[in-house]
């Protein structure tokens, strides 16, 4: 093994142990989440509607106004904790995709010493359409929140950032696609 080969295994070993361990972060803060919402549901279950009755006078009291417009009440608080829930979900759910595909890259580096693969190329492209993914999901949830529940923050929010970095990713498929076909065609020369 040469001192390249020496240095690509010792970095693909440190990001596949930093990303197992951000994997157990992750797979903690899911049954976290689930549990709070457990304990929520549980909670709410047993109060009811008048859990906020304390603070507020009627179920259709305002919680949040905006020039003299009712925009958040007490009644759509059920509503906002089911869609603050599916939203945390569904962001979790792909950040942590993205962290077992980013795990399987560096695995098969530290195994074969090859980064130029088919597969990581593969991977590379399915991290980047999660990030497009991800980038796009708040304006979903906000058109879904506002069809079930009536409430829009009005943001309808895509991140550039998220947009930019997808396609960052997507182009370094494409170069690990380059850097095989040299590959190969190294081999085919020796």
């Amino acid at each position: 093994m040469n001192a390249t080969q020496t240095k690509i295994e010792k970095s693909a070993r440190i990001a596949d142990i930093v990303l197992k361990i951000a994997r157990i972060l992750g797979w903690i803060v899911i049954a976290c989440m689930i549990l709070l919402l457990g304990a929520a549901a549980v909670i709410y279950g047993i109060a009811g509607p008048e859990l906020f009755s304390d603070v507020l006078a009627s179920e259709n009291a305002t919680i949040l106004s905006a020039g003299g417009e009712s925009v958040l009440t007490v009644g759509m608080i059920p509503g906002l904790i089911a869609l603050f829930s599916i939203v945390s979900f569904v962001y979790m759910g792909l950040f942590m995709a993205i962290l077992i595909i980013a795990g399987r890259i560096f695995s098969g580096i530290r195994k074969t010493l090859l980064p130029f693969t088919e597969e990581n190329a593969q991977h590379l492209k399915t991290i980047a359409v999660l990030i497009a993914v991800i980038s796009v999901v708040p304006a979903f949830i906000e058109a879904i929140g506002e069809a079930i529940i009536g409430f829009s923050m009005d943001m309808f929010y895509f991140s550039i950032e998220g947009l930019v970095l997808a396609f960052v990713v997507y182009s370094l498929a494409h170069i690990f696609e380059y850097g095989l076909n040299l590959q190969e065609q190294a081999d085919e020369t020796l």
